[in-house]
């Protein structure tokens, strides 16, 4: 039952990175909106697996790889509401020509600063949820072993 829930609110986390990026976008054509929310998806996709494929460099394959989908599901939603919003806010200012090429540029740089400092920080994040499930892992294994020891001893 809490897969349910869990499950559910990924997508309720995905519905709304997408909404809201649809609402910044959503005056643009319709191919126009599906390339921008489908590369900055990607891209945002992209970024989280690398970090978390970085993250987990002196983490067991097993551990590493128990926790990848999970992870990446929960993060890219997150890491989309927080940048790209903005961006898109932006792209349609330069679309509608309020802004230039430049200053678009800039702007656009801005907040891959703020999704550079936020990888960093689930960087450190990552690996840590990788050790604790490391360190979970050894402690029920090292109790089934006492557990058995203790049988084999009655």
């Amino acid at each position: 039952m809490q897969n349910i829930y869990f499950l559910l609110a990924i997508l309720i986390a995905n519905a709304i990175a997408i909404g809201l990026i649809y609402q910044f976008i959503k005056k643009l054509p319709k191919k126009e909106i599906l390339i921008f929310m489908a590369v900055t998806i990607a891209a945002v996709y992209i970024l989280v697996a690398l970090v978390y494929w970085v993250s987990g460099f002196s983490i067991d394959s097993d551990v590493h790889e128990a926790a990848k989908t999970t992870i990446t599901y929960i993060f890219v939603p997150v890491n989309a509401i927080i940048v790209i919003p903005y961006i898109a806010h932006q792209y349609m200012k330069k679309y509608k020509k309020e802004i230039n090429k430049e200053a678009f540029i800039k702007k656009v740089i801005v907040a891959a600063v703020v999704l550079i400092v936020v990888l960093i920080g689930e960087y450190f994040y990552f690996k840590n949820i990788q050790e604790n499930i490391k360190e979970i892992a050894d402690n029920t294994q090292e109790n089934v072993l006492n557990t058995n020891v203790q049988t084999d001893e009655y």
